[in-house]
């Protein structure tokens, strides 16, 4: 029999369909594919395809730092009632050096590291990142070590990707300064004029609450206003990657006047969109959504859950914390991670009920969510 021959154009097209763990076996088919898997435009297109799954890598932390990832998909997390962390040497944060996931974007994760050391009497933080790809096992080295004269939870780290660029940044805050590092050329650049509206010192328990938001080519945090200042207490500051510059947006209009500690907002992002949630009255938890990112008049309620159907106790807590972690694939069920407990709530948007809660010791707080991808940072 003849030789079947498809295009090179054919075969790009049907492998792009495929999920990241095959692909990484049929690297090894022949050199052409193993070109293909990895050049740019097929990354992107393999990116775009609807057949991608969510996944989350989240947090386990033994005898204080000692951290250790699991990754699986969404939906093994909604049907499954508890998550187990298996002894995998290779999923130990502490053998890459680092102690915290800092954000996930385009299907990579951004790794945090640090020591303390002192210098002229002073102590100050040395913190770095890593950038690792769990879907292919692709980690790069230390990147962009920084010695900081400050306590690393007094620091606010975020990663993103510039549009314009093309290229991967981590951005710290902390209360005098704002510094972006670009992955790409392996600089630190510090964004001028910055005012850092309180946007540590006041928010945030160990440091939960102080992580920016990534949407859309920005950074977002949420920034209390001093007392003295008539403008509404609570606003989000969004620093463009591209430009380097940054803006203030006013919160929905229903989180005008909330009191602290009880009603700190939170914000995050699910279906693409920016969310403000807050407390209400200890009585109710309410999301927002900004349906066209940066105009500040589509704010809409998106939803409003009692207390006690989310079946949460304390929720008066001073340190009480929900955090709107990431909507399933079908849109159905809601999740949520709470700080305190240490506990993920699924809620069923169709039955305004708790469709299961899971515990263990994993910090869902610090948990993101991510999509397999053959994506890197070069």
């Amino acid at each position: 029999m003849s030789c079947i021959y498809l295009p090179d154009e054919l075969v790009a097209e049907i492998l792009s369909f495929l999920p990241v763990k095959s692909l990484m076996r049929l690297r090894c088919m022949c050199k052409s594919w193993k070109t293909l898997i990895y050049d740019s435009a097929f990354v992107k297109l393999h990116f775009q395809r609807p057949s991608r799954k969510k996944h989350i890598a989240v947090i386990k932390y033994e005898a204080g730092y000692i951290a250790e990832t699991k990754n699986f998909p969404l939906n093994h997390s909604l049907e499954n009632p508890s998550v187990s962390i298996a002894s995998n040497s290779y999923y130990r944060l502490e053998y890459k050096d680092c102690i915290r996931v800092v954000g996930s974007c385009n299907g990579l994760l951004c790794l945090l590291g640090y020591s303390y050391s002192s210098n002229h009497n002073q102590d100050e933080t040395i913190f770095w990142f890593r950038i690792w790809n769990p879907a292919t096992r692709i980690i790069s080295e230390k990147l962009g070590t920084c010695h900081q004269p400050c306590n690393l939870f007094k620091l606010s780290f975020s990663f993103g990707y510039d549009n314009s660029t093309r290229t991967y940044n981590a951005v710290v805050l902390c209360t005098s300064e704002v510094k972006v590092f670009h992955f790409g050329d392996n600089i630190w650049r510090k964004i001028a004029n910055f005012t850092p509206y309180n946007l540590v010192d006041t928010l945030g328990h160990d440091g939960v609450n102080q992580q920016g938001v990534y949407l859309s080519g920005t950074v977002n945090w949420i920034s209390i206003y001093p007392e003295d200042v008539t403008l509404d207490k609570f606003a989000i500051i969004s620093l463009d990657l591209g430009t380097e510059t940054y803006k203030k947006l006013l919160p929905p209009p229903g989180a005008v006047n909330l009191v602290p500690p009880y009603t700190e907002p939170t914000i995050a992002t699910f279906m693409d969109r920016l969310c403000f949630s807050h407390h209400r009255k200890k009585t109710h938890f309410v999301i927002w959504q900004m349906i066209e990112f940066g105009f500040e008049q589509s704010w809409t309620q998106f939803l409003k859950i009692s207390f006690q159907n989310l079946l949460v106790d304390n929720f008066g807590h001073s340190k009480y914390y929900l955090f709107p972690f990431c909507l399933s694939e079908n849109g159905e069920t809601l999740i949520f991670a709470s700080c305190v407990q240490h506990k993920a709530i699924l809620y069923n948007l169709k039955t305004n009920r708790v469709k299961k809660a899971i515990g263990s010791a994993i910090t869902w707080c610090y948990s993101k969510d991510y999509v397999e991808s053959l994506a890197w940072i070069c």
